[in-house]
């Protein structure tokens, strides 16, 4: 639609649009190219327009009628220009800073004017002018093509014509006034508000308020959204454009006193820097009940049944004790005597003192009530008792040495260097363990424990970008793996997984090692399922199938950055072996055997644990879809740019998708699907917020067999097939039929008949 209405709001008598004559140069006027240009939004938010200076001027603007001619003023104080503006007619002050109504003694704020009309606003007769808007909008009414004006602000708050478009996801609607537009705008999660007669943006939705998880209302600056949402408990602003939470009073921590609970807080900062100037506090987080902080004291020392001084923790407590003659340290729940510096037994588990008695007999009965503990005498330094196991064999059955300075672990006729050796460890000495964490040598005499020690990749962040390169790794697997093997010749895409995910790719390929048996197990070559995806141990059957090797390993390394590694996964314990071991594996040396593969690839040394960590990046592989794929939101999706869990940059919001909507899906990325708008706009969403309408996925078939596409239904010779097809493609279902025969269209464009038996639908 295309208007020739000429722009009369240029020369507004307000100043909202300042275009006026230059102004003499005094300490506290400036000229009116100096002063910024507003426009107005509902409930007075002021936007600076785009072609506003670049500097903010603090003062205000005054501006006003002089022989029928709008001139304008600026002044540094409102106290100035408010005593200026009261002796000029039809006069507005407006703060320079956010555009703001400061002053105005205008009488009639209402003017009746010509869509058409080419008349600057300071030239209108006083006839046109009107003291309320129902007087003004009921003249406007009886002549055609006219609208009314706010001669405070320059808005046109009514007209028989459309003047303002909301812009939202590609669809237009049109609207009288600016007041009407805006309020449509702002119930959109994403919409702007454009000038008819400008095509100017004059507002554009940048954030957005939910209310208890929904959407409320929209706003442009953060403040407004902030203020509105302060309002109502359980809101949380998201910034429209990167999708993230900016601000929420939504409680993740507690503070609790004497047991009471004080106060909640969203912040974990903020609760600690209550809690920290009170006394007997304890901060718990909401989601895990963990304690994040606490001063209560656990732990008395005492001397004569007086308590000295109290403590949070035992060591601090026992650090005390120590420079106190006579004194003991009381655990202050049980009443309990946990260490005394007058014992002259102290009971030791793995050479840590753990509590001190001043009889043996007493240092015996608390021993024997623990594992691997000594009672030693201090007056003779003599063990009189220990529990400690005489005779240690690791799980596995091997043994350490230390060569060239690496600890070195030893299977029968094989040996893996580890890693340098800790200071108990000494070249010519063997060592067991029998939980690869506290060590033994052995001697003619028995087993002797002599340090605690792990294999340092078990610690390493699994973030950490290693150095090794795509030939090697591929060398490694031809050396050690059958040649059979699905693993040979993958070292590329264990790299590109690494750079894109960040996660180590030397931990990838170990991992990937011991739960394929080097790429040769049924899932691995029947499944190219390489990590035992979802084969637990109650029913390993329900292992996952992949569309491919690359494809197993690229979801392998989205899936353990985003759960493990994350500290926002589900399942983060520490970005290591260690910590994935908790959840990860039933097998408490899960973590030792892919360190021990690790390092076998390459010892450990300080300067690979120094490595850059890698961030997750934004471009990543897309694996794409059959043609004709179609999915259905079964909630409204926002679609980003790139995925939205990329660390190396934020995506914008380009569209979204209403529940229940049928869409375009072109392929996936791990954890996204990469679809296509109705404007042709192709992006990604939360793939489980996608349920694929007709996607299915090869299964059962065996290893090195395949499944036949046929060019008719129910086929009674192999000379029908026009395809094979092995486990996990991805195929779309054009009709289903009830003799047991699906008819398809394959990846390769190909459409035939397969057995209903051998798909079924993905998600």
């Amino acid at each position: 639609m295309v208007r020739q209405r000429s722009t009369i709001l240029a020369a507004l008598l307000t100043g909202i649009m300042a275009v006026g004559l230059p102004i003499s140069a005094k300490a506290d006027v400036l000229s009116a190219q100096q002063v910024p240009h507003w426009h107005w939004t509902l409930q007075n938010q002021p936007v600076q327009s785009r072609d506003a200076s670049s500097g903010d001027v603090s003062g205000y603007i005054v501006s006003y009628l002089l022989a029928g001619v709008a001139k304008q003023q600026y002044f540094s104080t409102a106290a100035v220009a408010t005593t200026f503006a009261k002796g000029e007619k039809d006069a507005v002050v407006v703060s320079g800073t956010n555009g703001s109504i400061v002053y105005t003694n205008i009488v009639h704020p209402y003017a009746v004017v010509s869509s058409q009309s080419s008349l600057l606003l300071g030239n209108i007769s006083q006839s046109q002018t009107y003291s309320t808007l129902a007087e003004a909008i009921a003249v406007a009414k009886s002549t055609p093509s006219q609208m009314v004006l706010s001669r405070i602000t320059g808005a046109v708050v009514w007209s028989n014509s459309e003047n303002y478009e909301v812009v939202s996801q590609g669809s237009t609607s049109m609207y009288q006034t600016y007041e009407a537009a805006l309020t449509a705008a702002r119930s959109m999660q994403t919409a702007s508000v454009v000038s008819g007669d400008t095509h100017q943006t004059l507002w554009r939705a940048a954030y957005r308020v939910l209310i208890n998880q929904q959407f409320t209302e929209s706003f442009s600056t953060l403040n407004n959204a902030k203020t509105y949402a302060e309002q109502s408990q359980q809101s949380e602003v998201i910034d429209i454009a990167s999708g993230k939470d900016v601000w929420d009073d939504i409680p993740r921590f507690n503070v609790y006193q004497n047991g009471v609970l004080l106060k909640q807080f969203t912040d974990q900062s903020d609760a600690l820097s209550f809690a920290q100037g009170l006394s007997n506090v304890t901060v718990e987080s909401i989601a895990t009940q963990a304690v994040i902080y606490t001063n209560v004291p656990a732990y008395a020392v005492e001397v004569g049944s007086k308590t000295i001084q109290s403590f949070v923790d035992e060591a601090s407590a026992i650090t005390l004790a120590k420079t106190v003659p006579s004194s003991v340290v009381v655990e202050l729940s049980t009443d309990h005597i946990v260490w005394t510096s007058s014992g002259t037994y102290g009971v030791y588990q793995y050479l840590q003192l753990v509590r001190s008695f001043d009889t043996q007999a007493a240092a015996l009965a608390y021993a024997q009530t623990l594992d691997h503990v000594q009672v030693i005498d201090s007056e003779n330094n003599s063990v009189v008792y220990s529990n400690y196991p005489t005779s240690v064999k690791s799980p596995y059955g091997d043994t350490f040495t230390v060569e060239n300075g690496l600890v070195v672990d030893n299977w029968g006729s094989v040996s893996i260097p580890l890693a340098p050796a800790p200071s108990f460890m000494t070249a010519g000495q063997t060592y067991v363990s029998n939980d690869y964490n506290h060590w033994y040598e052995v001697l003619p005499t028995g087993d002797v424990y002599v340090g605690q020690w792990e294999n340092p990749y078990q610690t390493m962040n699994l973030e950490t970008q290693s150095n090794l390169t795509a030939t090697q790794i591929n060398n490694f697997i031809s050396q050690n793996a059958a040649a059979n093997s699905v693993l040979q010749n993958t070292g590329q895409y264990f790299i590109e997984a690494q750079n894109t995910y960040g996660v180590n790719a030397q931990y990838l390929v170990a991992h990937a090692i011991i739960e394929s048996a080097w790429g040769t197990s049924y899932f691995a070559t029947n499944r190219d399922n390489l990590f035992g995806y979802m084969a637990y141990t109650t029913n390993p059957d329900a292992a996952a199938t992949f569309r491919s090797i690359e494809y197993d390993i690229n979801f392998q390394a989205w899936f353990v950055r985003n759960s493990y590694l994350n500290a926002n996964g589900s399942f983060y314990n520490g970005a290591n072996l260690d910590g994935m071991n908790v959840d990860y594996a039933t097998d408490p040396y899960w973590a030792n055997s892919i360190a021990r593969i690790m390092a076998e690839m390459q010892p450990y040394s300080t300067t690979i644990g120094s490595e850059p960590l890698m961030g997750e990046q934004a471009t990543r592989k897309v694996f794409p879809y059959p043609t004709g794929a179609i999915g259905q939101a079964t909630s409204a999706m926002s679609v980003y740019s790139f995925p939205a869990d990329a660390t190396t940059s934020q995506p914008s919001i380009i569209g979204s998708i209403p529940t229940g909507t049928n869409f375009t899906v072109l392929g996936d990325s791990p954890g996204w699907d990469e679809v296509q708008l109705a404007n042709g706009q192709t992006g990604f969403v939360n793939w489980n917020d996608v349920s694929l309408q007709n996607m299915m996925e090869v299964v059962g078939i065996n290893y090195g067999s395949y499944l036949a596409v046929n060019s008719v239904d129910n086929p009674t010779t192999t000379t029908d097939t026009v395809d094979q097809l092995t486990n996990g493609v991805y195929v779309v279902l054009l009709q289903a039929s009830s003799t047991g025969w699906d008819k398809i269209m394959d990846g390769n464009g190909i459409t035939g008949w397969v057995s209903s038996k051998y798909v079924q639908v993905i998600h």
